[in-house]
């Protein structure tokens, strides 16, 4: 589990790395202001991928023992959590007062297909 640990901080650093770059150009003041919203994009990231990983091994629906159907705990998490992460890029993007667009990867594909 430690290796695990690792990795997602090395994963969550390198996106945050990612992001703050595109704010390189910006005041001072407004790169401060958003700094925490950087980490918190960069370990949603982290975690909608994870979610995807799941969602994508297991289905987005399970069935109960009775036979139910229902949308996935992962699903559902992995839905709040894009809506979040969309919210923070977005207030990002205002604040900067320019064009912040993620480049396409695999989460994007991924969101196009739903």
């Amino acid at each position: 589990c430690m290796k695990t640990r690792k990795t997602m901080t090395k994963t969550v650093q390198d996106e945050y790395i990612r992001l703050k770059s595109l704010f390189v150009n910006v005041d001072e003041s407004k790169a401060k202001l958003v700094d925490e919203l950087l980490k918190k994009a960069s370990f949603l990231k982290w975690n909608l991928d994870t979610l995807e990983k799941n969602i994508i091994k297991n289905g987005s629906i399970e069935r109960s023992n009775k036979g139910n159907v229902r949308e996935s705990i992962y699903y559902k998490t992995y839905l709040q959590s894009v809506n979040v992460y969309q919210s923070i890029i977005k207030t990002l993007n205002t604040i900067m007062g320019k064009n912040v667009i993620d480049e396409d990867d695999e989460f994007d594909d991924f969101i196009s297909k739903l």
